[in-house]
C-alpha cells in the first residue's frame, strides 16, 4: 500500500485547520455472540468464487445477495443493522427518520479465505452500505480510498509524515461483532489473507431510501 495512509486514531484536528465536508463512517459492535442457529446458517449458506459473467472473484461469495430474506434464522442480525441504519440516518445525516428510513436491498456474504482478498470496489444502486463481522483474521481491517486523490491536484511533495489530511487510504480496524457503515459510493477493499488457515466471514447489505 502506498505510504500516504492513515488510520482513524489520528487526531482530525489541528490548529488553524478546518476539515471540510467529511466523510461518515460509523462502526458499532452488536455486543453479543453470534447464536448457533446463526452460525449454523451462516456456515451452511452456499458460495461461489465466479461473478455473473464466468470471471473469477478474488474471494468467494454467496450464491444469494438476499440472504436476510432467505433466512429466517438471521431475523434478528437483520433487525440490529435496521435500528443502526435509523440512527446512522437521524444522527449523522440528521433526516426525520418519522418521515424517511432505509430499507435493505440486498445482503449477501463474504468470505475470504487464506491467500485471498477482496478488490477495490464501491456499492452501486446503494445509498448507504453496511459490513457485519462474523469472523475476523488477526489485525483485521476495512480499508476506504479517497475517489478523489488525483482528480484535482497532480502535484505529489516528498511526504515527511502522514497526516490526516495527506492520506488517501484509510484502515478502520475491526473485529467479531463490528458493524461498519458508510456511503455506498466509498472505494474500499480488504487485504490479503495471509494466514495458513482462517477464514475472514462477513456479511454486507445495500440499502435505498424510502418514505415521504
Amino acid at each position: 500500500m502506498n505510504n500516504k495512509s492513515s488510520t482513524t486514531n489520528e487526531s482530525s484536528t489541528t490548529k488553524g485547520v478546518v476539515s471540510l465536508f467529511p466523510t461518515p463512517v460509523m462502526k458499532v459492535n452488536i455486543n453479543r455472540s453470534f447464536t448457533e442457529s446463526e452460525m449454523q446458517c451462516i456456515v451452511n449458506i452456499p458460495l461461489e468464487k465466479k461473478n455473473k459473467d464466468g470471471a473469477i472473484m478474488s474471494n468467494h461469495r454467496s450464491e444469494s445477495y438476499y440472504l436476510f430474506g432467505d433466512s429466517p434464522n438471521l431475523k434478528d442480525i437483520k433487525r440490529i443493522c435496521e435500528l443502526e441504519l435509523k440512527r446512522y440516518l437521524k444522527n449523522v445525516e440528521g433526516a426525520d427518520t418519522d418521515k424517511v428510513n432505509l430499507k435493505i436491498t440486498q445482503s449477501w456474504l463474504n468470505k475470504i479465505k487464506p491467500q485471498e482478498f477482496q478488490q477495490l470496489h464501491t456499492h452501486p444502486n446503494s445509498y448507504i452500505s453496511g459490513v457485519l463481522y462474523i469472523s475476523c483474521l488477526p489485525n483485521d481491517s476495512i480499508v476506504f480510498t479517497d475517489r478523489n486523490h488525483g482528480s484535482f491536484n497532480n502535484i505529489e511533495f516528498p511526504i515527511e509524515e502522514s497526516t490526516f489530511w495527506n492520506c488517501w487510504h484509510c484502515g478502520i480496524p475491526v473485529k467479531e461483532g463490528d458493524l461498519v457503515i458508510f456511503p455506498s459510493w466509498i472505494m474500499h477493499h480488504v487485504e490479503m489473507n495471509d494466514t495458513k488457515d482462517k477464514e475472514r466471514i462477513s456479511l454486507a447489505f445495500n440499502t435505498f431510501p424510502i418514505g415521504e
